[in-house]
């Protein structure tokens, strides 16, 4: 009995152990199981994260070719400027990156049609980037512009400037690649098709006063003044333009306001007044021409916004600019005021008092006031370059942004 039951005793206790060691070979396989699955996951967490760091490098690294591209084609752009010099050219095409880049793009040394510019980020990225003109279905070049004198500025085969096609291919090290594309354009010249443009009856009036037409700048004449309604002379001023010197009752409807909303956002200076007078303001030094009736030139480019809230804003005491004066509401000038640039108003614009007041450039009235007086020792001297400059000065506008995909 006693061996009979140390035998069964010895049966279980191999049981158990046999048990135990079948439980702990399971625990084994599911911690085995467990920890396969964690490295799986983390494996693939870290192939995401490392596919997401390379797109974005690459993505970020196709933007950089982009503002490559649109820093070079900016007029007033002074490093490595890329020049359009063939704008009237549907098969024009630049190309920045290097010249296996550039090639596998289409590019062709012996191509006069083309041209290729290192990038300027030489070193750090690996982009290639095309530039074309934006043509339409007959290859027509498409410009962006106010063709119809509206304010607003949109695409035609007449005016404005040519908009461009930027295509920007990204690659890194790993063989990723991705490409953008957008559509931008030079910001085109304000209409200004005359010294003085304005809506309702206009005076000019003093024996000192000019409004001058012919380009003090060496560009294309203008006329003196347009306006839809009636233009009066008191005192013989001066006035003079072509292919005349007035012309009265124009159907050229320009919207001024739009002209004025272009702009606004972009203000280097904002005020928000009623009926102020303001004394001294500078917004930029003119430097003088030969005389009062000779352009000025000035290097600084400011845009200068005031909404009057249907009022005023008075400028006195030797103020003065250069760049874009915004005025919603009524313009009064007394005094000496030398402006270097555009001048663009909702409703009048008002020149009283002495101490010589000078414009290069070109003043238009939007006249939502019953008339637009120009007298007291005025010059408004039209003058292209100082037009056209303000804009050549602005970053490209980007009409539209692409991802392209495949």
């Amino acid at each position: 009995m006693n061996k009979e039951l140390f035998l069964r005793k010895k049966f279980h206790a191999g049981n158990e152990k046999g048990a135990i060691l079948i439980v702990g070979l399971l625990v084994i396989l599911v911690l085995t199981v467990l920890s396969m699955a964690a490295m799986m996951s983390t494996g693939t967490e870290l192939r995401i994260a490392a596919n997401d760091r390379s797109a974005k490098e690459v993505f970020y690294t196709a933007e950089a070719g982009l503002e490559d591209a649109r820093s070079r084609l900016q007029t007033s752009a002074t490093a490595f400027p890329l020049s359009d010099n063939q704008p009237t050219n549907a098969s024009w095409t630049a190309f920045i990156g290097p010249e296996e880049r550039a090639q596998a793009k289409g590019y062709q040394a012996s191509n006069s049609n083309q041209v290729r510019y290192d990038k300027l980020n030489s070193t750090s990225m690996d982009y290639v980037v095309t530039v074309t003109h934006k043509v339409d279905a007959s290859n027509n070049i498409l410009k962006w512009g106010d063709g119809n004198y509206d304010g607003i500025s949109e695409e035609n085969t007449t005016s404005g400037t040519p908009i461009y096609i930027i295509t920007s291919e990204g690659h890194t090290s790993t063989g990723a690649t991705k490409s953008v594309q957008i559509e931008a354009v030079q910001a085109p010249p304000i209409t200004a098709p005359a010294a003085l443009y304005t809506k309702e009856v206009t005076t000019i009036q003093g024996t000192s006063t000019n409004v001058l037409g012919m380009d003090g700048c060496g560009g294309a004449n203008v006329p003196g003044i347009i306006s839809m309604a009636t233009v009066s002379q008191n005192g013989h001023p001066m006035i003079t333009g072509s292919p005349a010197a007035i012309i009265e009752k124009s159907p050229m409807n320009i919207d001024v306001k739009k002209m004025i909303n272009q702009f606004k956002t972009k203000a280097d200076y904002s005020y928000n007044v009623n009926s102020a007078t303001l004394t001294g303001m500078q917004w930029g030094n003119p430097t003088p021409g030969g005389t009062q009736q000779c352009a000025t030139s000035c290097s600084d480019h400011n845009i200068v916004y005031f909404n009057t809230n249907s009022t005023y804003v008075k400028l006195t005491g030797q103020s003065s600019g250069c760049g874009i004066l915004l005025v919603e509401g009524d313009l009064e000038i007394h005094g000496g005021f030398q402006w270097y640039g555009v001048i663009l108003v909702t409703g009048s614009i008002i020149f009283t008092g002495g101490g010589g007041k000078n414009v290069t450039g070109a003043a238009l009235a939007g006249a939502n006031a019953s008339a637009d007086l120009v007298g007291g020792d005025a010059n408004i001297v039209y003058c292209s370059k100082a037009v056209n400059n303000q804009t050549n000065y602005m970053p490209l506008v980007t009409l539209r942004w692409a991802e392209i995909f495949g």
